[in-house]
Parts: structure tokens; sequence; C-alpha cells
């Protein structure tokens, strides 16, 4: 049964609470559409950086940031943590600019397990990036690279904008019917487009490691085809009263064993 008010002076206070998160709501979603519209405005220059990446090669007689060059670091300590839900392989790093002073590392092996404080390595660094460290022969590619970075950008992106969607529609209707959901509380539909936005976001993410096979606008057409899809599998939950009509067609069903069990 929806909330009633007990006196005018609460609703009043209920209809001012509504205007005000609505208001907040739709100066979130401003703020999220343009950040996902500006991630989406910087993905060709992600792009642009991952295909100089993958087009390096050692530096010759020039040393330019733009050729995998070697630079010589000491190494301050490393962290090793193999817990299933938390793990890190982090190198800490003493060294000549723009060495930096910790690396993640992936993994442990081949080489982070093996390092100690103290010990000498050689960081193939390209532009900021410090992609390898090596020592006696044995390299361990890092993941500081800009490799896959266009895709979760993306994916980034489209999760923010199905947030800033949502709080537009959530804090638009607050703002706009304020006094009718002071009365009845918030409607069902809210909720069921909340859940909806909560059910986007993975669809991201999966657009997102779909995309190395597919690139950044392949990850924007999955992730549309992936939210239509939702939509049409929730689309019985925008059919009006579809849980009430579900509760009568139960009661009659309980009223009608209950008749029988009488006769």
């Amino acid at each position: 049964m929806p909330y009633q008010p007990d006196d005018p002076r609460t609703l009043r206070l209920r209809t001012l609470w509504h205007r005000c998160w609505g208001a907040v709501a739709v100066l979130l979603a401003v703020a999220l559409i343009f950040f996902a519209g500006l991630g989406l405005t910087l993905v060709p220059d992600d792009m642009a950086e991952e295909r100089a990446y993958r087009a390096a090669r050692p530096c010759g007689t020039a040393v330019t940031e733009d050729c995998l060059r070697p630079v010589q670091a000491t190494v301050r300590g490393t962290e090793i943590r193999e817990q299933p839900k938390n793990q890190r392989y982090d190198l800490r790093l003493t060294g000549p600019s723009p060495v930096p002073r910790e690396v993640a590392m992936g993994g442990a092996e081949p080489l982070l397990r093996h390092l100690r404080a103290g010990d000498g390595v050689t960081v193939t660094m390209w532009r900021n990036y410090a992609t390898a460290v090596s020592k006696d022969g044995v390299t361990q590619y890092s993941d500081d690279n800009p490799e896959g970075l266009p895709l979760w950008a993306t994916a980034i992106a489209l999760a923010l904008f199905a947030i800033g969607l949502f709080a537009a529609y959530a804090g638009g209707h607050a703002v706009a019917r304020a006094p009718h959901y002071a009365a009845t509380g918030l409607p069902t539909r809210l909720r069921k487009r909340g859940m909806q936005t909560i059910l986007a976001m993975p669809c991201a993410a999966l657009a997102g490691i779909s995309g190395i096979w597919t690139g950044p606008v392949g990850v924007i057409a999955l992730w549309s085809a992936l939210v239509g899809a939702l939509l049409v599998a929730t689309r019985r939950l925008d059919t009006p009263n579809w849980g009430r009509g579900r509760g009568r067609h139960a009661s009659a069903r309980t009223h009608t064993r209950s008749d029988t069990t009488g006769r």
C-alpha cells in the first residue's frame, strides 16, 4: 500500500526532498554524459598511441621517445600477493626520469619473484611507459603499456553514458512529479529502469573484452546489441500492473482452491 503523508507539512517536506535529489541527479547526469562523450572523443588518440606502440622498435643511434630505449634502474622492493581475490605484482624502482617508482608486472614469473632490493635492472621505456624489465638475460613484460586502452576507454564511456541516462530520467521525473512521489512513493517503473541500468554496465565490460577482435566501433555495436536484447528480455517489466496482475491471478487461484475444499 502506498505511503500516505500524515499531514500537509509532511507532504511539503517530502515534495522538497524529491525535488532536491532529482535536481542533484540531473546535475550528475549532465556530468556523466559529458565525461562519457569526452572519453569517446579521446578514443582516436588512444588508438593512434596503441598503433605507435605496436610499431615501436629498439632505439638505434638516435634515441627518441617513440623507440624502445633501455634505462638503468635499481629495485627498491617488490610486492607479490597471490590470493584469488587480492592479487598484486608490483615492482618498486629508483631511477632517472621517466622511470616510474612503481610498475605493475602482471605476474610473479619469470623475473619479479627473483628480484631483491638493491638489484640493478634494465627498464625498457616507450614514451612514459615502462614496458619491460630485464636482469641477467631474463625479461618480463609489464602491464604498463597502451595495449587495450581504446577498448576499455570505450567500455567505460558507455557505462557512464548508461548511468547518466538513468540519472537524467530519474532526476527529471522526480523534479517534475515531486508532489505525486511525495504522496505515493517512488514508482515501480523507476526501480525497474535502475535494474536495467545496472545490467547494462556488465554488458559494457563484455563488449570491451570482445573488442580485442572488433575494435572500439565493435565495442559500441556489441554493447548496443546487448542492451537492446536486455530491453527486449525485460519488456514484461514495462507492462502496466504486471506484478499486480500476477497477484490477482494467484489470489483467484487461491480462492478457487478454498471454495473447492469447502464444498
